[in-house]
């Protein structure tokens, strides 16, 4: 059926990651007019346990156009049987069916990785829900990101522009990758510039939480946020994925978060992954919005007496440096009411607040005419006035990332870079509990990352 305008944008609003089109990569057939050069890139390589020992030391990392990519005596060529979640029809988290499947041999410029886990993302359940319009054409197999061990690795490319980040691996080495759509299957081919090794001491599930929520929360502050030391930073649904990592980020660097979180149970479990931040410079978001600014207000000022700041300056520091938001709804005022006339950033990388509680059928007239309603009551800025308040909105989507090859190293290579606690895993299915998954990763009430885990006979 054809959704009413205003309708399907409050459906593409919702999208974390919207509207993308560009592909994961260019075709394997294009001609390309760069030459790589050499550039190393340190690893952290260890294998996670279960993995064997030949794996262990570091993996050189190099900045290539994939030559150098350790091969077989020869290409492989076999296929091999595996299992795949496939989306058979949009709208409900029943349209997924567990189906048997073969995957091809690597191609040029992949790897193929015995999955052990899949990391899940709101991405995931948009596609599923039909309410991402970057989601293929039915029958599709969604997911984002994934981690396990190389079993095959196929020929080098010589085609992606210099400065390309192309990992080296053997057989048996452990890696996480980020592909698009795909990720829910057993074993995956992905292109060898869009995986890395698994950091020393991280399990695969660790593995599977971290590149897309970490790459987004990194591009949010550091790439278009330009976070600095000693500046604050409200911070979205800190307990989750992306704001978890948003928080570390900021540590880090030397920021000064502001989390937001959805409960109390919420606010302790970040309090015991972040001890060191004060529990008055924490929000539990109230259910009403307009409550939120008063909020906000409280916290930021509490950060600048902790900063024994002058009283003459209190009013001018009492202010957000930047937000980084996958809320929005009656919660956008808040922060954009409290955003530094100093030049503060808003950066949206998603509306949660627009997000379907349940599933979301072309008929569900209720369900639709709820988002719509949401839709048509979203917060509005004034281009107009951005000059006069000295403020900025931003959004962005992770996507158009992927077909930016030397982009999506230099993120990752920054993010590696600060070295980060492992992601918080928060709760682990079953591969074949997909669906289970998918609903309670919905419901808004977990924390931590939620990944599904592959068993041996899978």
């Amino acid at each position: 059926g054809t959704l009413p305008g205003a309708t399907m944008r409050a459906a593409w609003f919702a999208t974390p990651l919207s509207r993308p089109t560009a592909p994961v990569a260019p075709s394997f057939t294009q001609k390309s007019r760069f030459r790589g050069r050499q550039t190393a890139v340190p690893s952290r390589h260890t294998p996670p346990p279960g993995v064997s020992s030949s794996m262990s030391g570091d993996l050189p990392i190099t900045s290539t156009s994939g030559r150098d990519l350790p091969m077989a005596q020869a290409p492989p060529t076999t296929t091999l049987p595996r299992k795949v979640w496939t989306v058979t029809k949009t709208g409900s988290l029943a349209g997924l069916r567990l189906d048997d499947d073969v995957i091809a041999a690597p191609g040029p410029g992949e790897v193929r990785i015995t999955v052990k886990a899949v990391g899940l993302n709101f991405a995931d359940v948009f596609s599923v829900l039909g309410l991402y319009q970057a989601t293929p054409p039915t029958p599709f197999v969604p997911g984002l990101e994934l981690c396990g061990v190389v079993e095959s690795i196929g020929v080098p490319r010589e085609d992606l522009p210099s400065g390309t980040v192309v990992p080296t691996y053997s057989v048996g080495d452990a890696v996480m990758a980020v592909v698009r759509f795909g990720g829910y299957a057993t074993c995956v081919n992905a292109p060898v510039h869009q995986t890395r090794p698994v950091p020393g001491g991280w399990s695969f599930e660790q593995g599977a939480g971290f590149l897309v929520q970490g790459l987004t929360a990194f591009y949010a502050l550091k790439g278009l946020g330009d976070v600095r030391p000693g500046q604050k930073v409200l911070i979205h649904s800190a307990a989750g994925g992306c704001g978890g990592f948003g928080v570390g980020i900021c540590t880090a660097i030397g920021a000064h978060p502001i989390p937001v979180v959805g409960s109390d149970t919420k606010k302790k479990v970040l309090m015991q992954r972040f001890p060191e931040i004060p529990t008055n410079e924490i929000i539990v978001r109230p259910k009403k919005g307009k409550l939120f600014g008063a909020m906000v207000k409280d916290s930021v000022r509490a950060i600048a007496a902790r900063l024994n700041t002058p009283e003459t300056d209190m009013e001018t520091a009492s202010a957000c440096d930047i937000v980084m938001d996958a809320t929005m709804g009656d919660f956008f005022k808040g922060g954009w009411d409290n955003l530094s006339t100093g030049g503060g950033r808003y950066v949206v990388y998603g509306a949660a607040d627009l997000t379907p509680t349940g599933d979301l059928s072309v008929w569900d007239v209720k369900g639709w005419a709820k988002l719509a309603f949401k839709y048509l009551k979203r917060p509005f800025v004034d281009p107009t006035n951005l000059p006069g308040t000295n403020k900025s909105v931003m959004g962005f989507n992770l996507i158009w990332m992927f077909h930016k090859h030397v982009v999506l190293g230099e993120l990752l290579h920054g993010l590696l870079q600060l070295n980060l606690d492992a992601p918080a895993v928060g709760e682990t299915f079953a591969f074949a509990d997909a669906p289970k998954a998918l609903r309670r990763f919905q419901s808004g009430a977990t924390t931590g990352k939620c990944v599904l885990t592959v068993g041996e006979q899978e």
